[in-house]
């Protein structure tokens, strides 16, 4: 209601004034104002959409005005009343095109990613912006002549008709232009997920080689054992028939001893091929950082979720309690892996040290890495991945101990469930 007064007020005064052109930023900050209070929404991201919608109501109100100036020879026009009353009857107008835009080339789902891309989106607020300037400045024109320009007479004057062209010109090149802004920006925004996305499944792929590589030297050491143990077997028997006994037990000994030398130890994680490689490679990881690792994971039974989300939700936060863990000192870090499998839902739990500092703007995490523009979209990809099937993520932080938590809710599928 206080928004709505400010831009009431905004029309009421500012034209007595004479400075009417304090009109359209006024409006903007004052909707920027209400986005950022009565929405999710942070200060960039308001902005954005507050002057996304007092410019295309602006532009649409001034095509309708030039439309009908056009049609009716400006006598419709010709006072001030019904020129401002014309915002109002333009309102269904926005909505509708707005819907329609909404469902055809601007999604939500790919607004959302773009609104999490900071990046791209000051360079549409920065347009936004840009182009209200651009329109204060051609529509201060009126300011020039009386605003009985649309009358017969004037409309049909050449003067009156170089404005009339120029007020329609930039209405209609505004709004396409923050289309295309927009357009383009979202489609940029999805190439990034597309990197985003073709970086996880070569790390997927890497893992799945590095794992491949270690089960076969698993092989071929245990064929290499095996090939030495038939003849010591044959030895082993030949003593114990000659009640040779303590060199039996030696040879039992040299053969237990030339296993652990030649037999490489394999270690299995879970039932899953793709499960074991990403814990085999996080295993490696945090030995190399001298990372203290302990898990307990299970394969996510009946939940809709497909083998390569599950690698993009576990790769995402297992990489980012790594790199947190590499900030602290040697001796505090750790990383603890839990999840279960329960009646109704399916958990993932991770548990990581970190140094106390995380960036979060209205409750979201962004990504601490100095190249944001390749970096921040996974935390959002994830929870749409999570949001998609119906569950959804939680972060809490121990300040006070320096321990970071983030967990996965993801419900199971109404059938089966006791499998």
């Amino acid at each position: 209601m206080l928004i709505l007064a400010i831009i009431a007020s905004s029309y009421i005064f500012l034209t007595p004034l004479g400075i009417r052109w304090l009109r359209l930023p006024i409006i903007m900050i004052a909707m920027t104002i209400g986005l950022r209070f009565s929405t999710g929404m942070d200060l960039l991201q308001a902005v954005y959409g507050g002057s996304f919608s007092v410019l295309n109501a602006y532009c649409f109100r001034g095509i309708l005005a030039v439309i009908s100036a056009i049609i009716f020879g400006g006598q419709d026009l010709s006072n001030i009343e019904t020129y401002y009353a014309s915002t109002v009857l333009v309102l269904p107008l926005v909505l509708l095109f707005l819907t329609i835009l909404y469902k055809t080339i601007l999604p939500d789902d790919k607004l959302k990613l773009f609104l999490y891309n900071r990046n791209q989106l000051k360079y549409v607020v920065t347009y936004e912006i840009t182009a209200a300037a651009n329109l204060v400045v051609i529509n201060s024109g009126r300011d020039l002549f009386p605003l009985d320009i649309f009358s017969t007479d004037n409309f049909l004057s050449p003067y009156g008709w170089w404005y009339v062209k120029i007020g329609l010109g930039a209405y209609v090149l505004t709004i396409g232009m923050l289309i295309y802004a927009i357009y383009q920006s979202v489609r940029s925004t999805e190439l990034q997920e597309y990197q985003w996305r073709m970086e996880m499944l070569e790390e997927q792929y890497e893992r799945q080689v590095r794992h491949y590589k270690s089960y076969q030297k698993y092989t071929e050491s245990f064929r290499a054992f095996k090939h030495d143990y038939r003849s010591m077997m044959v030895v082993l028997k030949s003593l114990i028939r000659s009640n040779d006994n303590e060199k039996a037990l030696l040879l039992i000994d040299d053969m237990f001893e030339e296993m652990q030398k030649k037999v490489v130890v394999h270690k299995k994680y879970s039932d899953s091929v793709v499960l074991d490689a990403m814990l085999q490679d996080l295993t490696n990881i945090c030995e190399e950082n001298q990372i203290l690792l302990s898990s307990n994971v299970f394969i996510p039974r009946n939940t809709g979720l497909s083998t390569i989300d599950a690698v993009r939700i576990f790769s995402n936060f297992t990489n980012n309690a790594v790199e947190a863990c590499q900030k602290v000192p040697v001796s505090d870090r750790f990383i603890e892996i839990v999840s279960a499998n329960e009646l109704k839902w399916v958990t993932l739990q991770i548990v990581n040290s970190y140094d106390g500092k995380s960036h979060v703007h209205n409750g979201k995490f962004l990504t601490t890495k100095p190249e944001k523009q390749c970096h921040g979209l996974g935390l959002v990809i994830v929870e749409q991945i999570a949001e998609g099937l119906g569950g959804f993520v939680i972060y809490e932080e121990d300040f006070k101990n320096k321990k970071f938590l983030v967990r996965v809710h993801i419900p199971r599928l109404s059938e089966n469930l006791t499998k």
